[in-house]
């Protein structure tokens, strides 16, 4: 069988989050005991036999061209160890906390694009820190949160205790219709919002002589020298409202969750456009390999190996 991210998550995400909840109530050793636990457990998954996580790690290295397949998996792992304390600070209502984290190194040029624009959205991908930023964030700025809670009903009631706590409009994507969707994010946009939406889930390319696919939302662009399918919303919406797109990226450390931006895109052609955010993001994987969650995923894990395969033959 071949490995699935996301069924490894519903798998294994009940449990964690149980663990993780318990272990937020015990004393200090304690918590250094379980959290050495969980790290040896990833440790393993990274040394069992044509491990995903470890051919995914040479990939994403390959792409990247610096550090080791090591070293970009022992960031990853330290984030995941580094959420799973700070969401429970987020669970249990301490949110000033989180909020002190919350470092924004050109937040001037942050406001002088909301004040220029009147909003933008912002095109997140997949990180440690993604949630707990926005949780700061919306303490700073009036925020709408888009997220795509998980198919397993017990996995997505598991996420929403977080959720409940992070100051700002949630809107789920799955679970709404597109209409709903649709109405709610111009609304924000054109209400002067910062509007929050992680971009980097991505499908099958549409082909190259029809590269925009309307009706399942999915635009052909390039990301690593590889054609892959990316959602077309962002271009759009921003169109819409004559708003930029700005890419950011989250790099969380043990003292900080960090948010960097990328150059406001004013969006225009949906291809160009969308290129443009893509290629943006791209730049930040390159410079934090460690904080991109979503590599793992089988999708941008396929597309990452295939480069080598393509560079043996």
């Amino acid at each position: 069988m071949r490995f699935s991210f996301t069924r490894f998550k519903d798998h294994t995400a009940d449990k964690a989050y149980a663990v993780s909840n318990w272990l937020s109530r015990q004393s200090t050793p304690v918590q250094n005991v379980g959290y050495g636990i969980l790290r040896g457990a990833f440790w393993l998954i990274y040394y069992v036999p044509a491990s995903h996580m470890r051919k995914t790690a040479i990939a994403l290295q390959a792409a990247v061209g610096h550090a080791t397949p090591k070293i970009i998996y022992r960031d990853f792992v330290a984030g995941v160890l580094l959420f799973a304390q700070r969401i429970e600070m987020l669970s249990n209502g301490n949110t000033q906390a989180i909020d002190r984290l919350l470092r924004i190194p050109q937040q001037d040029r942050l406001d002088d694009i909301i004040k220029q624009h009147g909003g933008a959205l912002l095109a997140l991908p997949h990180c440690h820190g993604a949630l707990l930023m926005v949780r700061g964030l919306a303490a700073r700025y009036d925020v709408l949160m888009l997220i795509r809670e998980p198919k397993k009903d017990s996995r997505a009631q598991a996420q929403r205790r977080y959720f409940a706590n992070m100051g700002c409009e949630v809107l789920d994507v799955r679970r709404n219709n597109e209409a709903i969707v649709a109405r709610t994010v111009l609304k924000a946009l054109r209400n002067g919002k910062l509007v929050i939406g992680t971009v980097d889930r991505i499908k099958q390319p549409p082909p190259e002589d029809e590269p925009i696919s309307k009706e399942r939302d999915n635009v052909r662009a390039i990301a690593f020298g590889v054609p892959v399918g990316v959602p077309g919303w962002p271009a759009r919406f921003a169109a819409k409202c004559k708003v930029p797109i700005l890419p950011v990226m989250v790099e969380q450390t043990k003292t900080d969750i960090i948010l960097h931006l990328g150059e406001p895109i004013v969006a225009s052609d949906v291809l160009a456009t969308t290129q443009k955010w893509l290629s943006a993001l791209e730049q930040f994987f390159i410079r934090f390999p460690g904080q991109w969650i979503f590599v793992y995923d089988k999708h941008w894990s396929r597309v990452l190996r295939s480069r080598i395969k393509s560079s043996v033959q």
